[in-house]
């Protein structure tokens, strides 16, 4: 157990409701630090049931939910900047209330959006800690952002006494949003439970003796799951190869009608929504990532603890591994490259083994759940 780090408040947009990784990471750091003896609380703000009330999760320990108000930051009329103001000062006082009840230290929030405006100002206020866990579409969408809502990250970014990030270009991205100053940036790879993400157990069954090839995302537009089909459709594959898709999301009906126009039938199959993403791991010969942004994706270190090569584009361990010890790596939207890294390791199922088992050690060695804990704990003890 580590030395007494003080209470620690997670603060993420989203929880076990939502799909993505944001979500993931909240509930694992959550449960991580709880495990080793740190008082840890979730607080959610940005799921569609999210009330105006600070509401305890009726399941779940140490989960509370609150919508904390932020419409000017997006849209400036009298109506939205009246509303933030005054449901802001009712949110800031429940929140700051809440904070000292629990005697919380460090507050960390994890993937920053417009509702991060509260916490910079409890740090300016109260000087709780703050640690700012920057994912992806947080910073690398922050030119797209409205004037406000970049001042806001800005200022919560300057205020942070840590940052930490994902990926080695996330750090740099946070760094030149502000290039005056050299900030407490930390690099935590994302990590993967080797104990649950495991090679496929001897007695499963793979249920069919073809190929295949899978997709597991929130079908977002970054996602890409239209080029995945693109690229299926122009791989040189044999017959029996199989694509099958996990999840569901934004583009799932446009992905599934680009599949039939493409004549592609029973050869593509859209699984939807799965609480186990494990046995389409286990059935799958080849792991396919199309985002044309990410931070660093958790699935690809699942397939790899699941002892599955990938074909991916640049992202996460697909950007810091070399290509070709793991997986392929090629470049976003081009369904012309991705089919055709595609059919080169289906032809080659020695290839694909020597990857896959090479996967397999890098996530039981260098993206474990304990060098995460590890890290974080590094940085709230600060």
């Amino acid at each position: 157990m580590p030395r007494d780090l003080g209470r620690v408040l997670l603060v993420s947009p989203w929880y076990k409701q939502s799909l993505g990784g944001v979500a993931e990471v909240a509930d694992l750091l959550l449960r991580l630090l709880t495990e080793v003896g740190v008082s840890t609380f979730l607080l959610v703000t940005h799921e569609d049931h999210v009330s105006r009330e600070l509401t305890p999760d009726p399941e779940i320990p140490n989960v509370w939910y609150l919508d904390i108000p932020s419409h000017a930051f997006a849209k400036i009329t009298c109506r939205t900047i009246l509303s933030t103001l005054v449901r802001g000062a009712v949110a800031f006082w429940k929140i700051g209330r809440f904070v000292k009840a629990t005697h919380i230290r460090t507050i960390v929030l994890i993937y920053p959006i417009e509702t991060a405006w509260l916490f910079w100002l409890l740090r300016l206020i109260l000087g709780t800690r703050i640690i700012v866990s920057c994912h992806g579409n947080d910073i690398t969408t922050f030119h797209a952002l409205s004037p406000f809502r970049q001042w806001v990250l800005r200022g919560v970014l300057k205020s942070a006494d840590s940052i930490v990030v994902c990926a080695n270009q996330l750090a740099i991205e946070v760094q030149n949003l502000i290039p005056s100053r050299k900030l407490p940036i930390t690099v935590i790879p994302n990590c993967v439970d080797v104990n649950y993400f495991t090679l496929p157990p001897p007695r499963f069954n793979r249920c069919s003796k073809s190929r295949t090839i899978v997709h597991v995302s929130n079908f977002a537009p970054k996602k890409r799951t239209g080029d995945i089909i693109e690229a299926f459709a122009l791989a040189d594959l044999a017959d029996d190869t199989e694509l099958l898709m996990v999840g569901t999301g934004a583009e799932f009906e446009v992905t599934v009608q680009r599949a039939q126009q493409l004549g592609l039938g029973r050869k593509v199959e859209f699984v939807g929504r799965q609480t186990d993403v494990r046995p389409f791991l286990w059935r799958a010969d080849l792991f396919v990532l199309a985002s044309d942004d990410e931070g660093a994706p958790l699935v690809l270190l699942e397939a790899m603890a699941c002892g599955v090569p990938w074909v991916s584009t640049p992202w996460g361990v697909a950007a810091t591994l070399p290509s070709g010890e793991c997986g392929l790596v090629v470049p976003p939207k081009s369904p012309q490259h991705l089919a055709v890294a595609m059919a080169e390791l289906i032809k080659d199922p020695k290839r694909r083994r020597e990857m896959g088992l090479r996967g397999r050690n890098r996530a039981e060695t260098d993206f474990t759940l304990q060098k995460y804990l590890n890290a974080h704990l590094a940085i709230i003890s600060q």
